[in-house]
């Protein structure tokens, strides 16, 4: 099996399986008198949570990826119909996604999600090689592309004729102004707080993510540190 063959089956593993997978692969390289590949792969980066779930849907929805690509492409040709066929494509890989997660025994987060969606249209917009090859390290941030594709559909201006009553109508029953003032203030505080949570809740889940990230690339180090030794003292023999 060729080298690329084998890391990019490293990155169709499951997400927790990567980095043993990868030091067992050098490992097998140094073993092997490849010094240069054992080097190689083991400097290769472990997939963020958000890139791995791309890197899935590109092995495993590769109809729906190459559909985004396309319509991204129809976009960038003006095509009418490029927008809203971007806008399918984002929301059956953004289900898939949640799928994959699921599957996988992570939390489908709306957050999560998200970034997956935000990945898929910045990649899609500016380095669609990377939905080719499925060998994403990092998520994406939104780019300028999303702009011109995925907005929301804008709302028909309404009409500045006012509603004549009909003389038929029945009269409408009058309103407790103060009752209503109080469920609007109820229900603008209990958004508030649920903004609150959600944005601490997104706040511990990044946070756990740099921890995790950090540690990985420890773990990276001293795989690299340890290649370099093993073709050091094969070179020395």
């Amino acid at each position: 099996m060729a080298l690329s063959d084998d890391i990019d089956a490293l990155y169709g593993l499951p997400l927790d399986a990567f980095t043993q997978a990868r030091n067992d692969l050098a490992r097998r390289l140094r073993t092997e008198r490849k010094p240069e590949d054992a080097v190689e792969v083991a400097g290769l980066r472990k997939p963020t949570a958000t890139a791995w779930v791309v890197n899935q849907l590109v092995r495993e929805h590769s109809d729906d990826v190459r559909a985004l690509l396309a319509a991204a492409n129809e976009i960038r040709a003006g095509a009418e119909d490029g927008d809203a066929r971007f806008r399918e494509s984002v929301d059956r890989l953004a289900r898939s996604a949640r799928e994959i997660l699921a599957a996988s025994g992570r939390t489908a987060s709306d957050h999560v999600v998200q970034e997956v969606v935000t990945t898929l249209r910045a990649v899609a917009a500016t380095e669609p090689e990377a939905l080719e090859t499925g060998r994403l390290t990092e998520g994406r941030e939104a780019s300028g592309f999303d702009a011109l594709a995925g907005a929301a559909p804008k709302r028909a201006p309404r009409s500045r004729e006012a509603k004549q009553p009909s003389k038929n109508e029945a009269p409408r029953p009058s309103i407790d102004r103060a009752a209503v003032d109080a469920a609007r203030k109820a229900l603008s505080d209990a958004r508030a707080e649920a903004r609150e949570l959600q944005r601490a809740a997104v706040a511990a889940e990044r946070e756990a993510e740099r921890a995790r990230v950090a540690h990985e690339r420890a773990e990276e180090r001293v795989a690299a540190v340890q290649a370099h030794l093993d073709a050091a003292r094969g070179a020395g023999r």
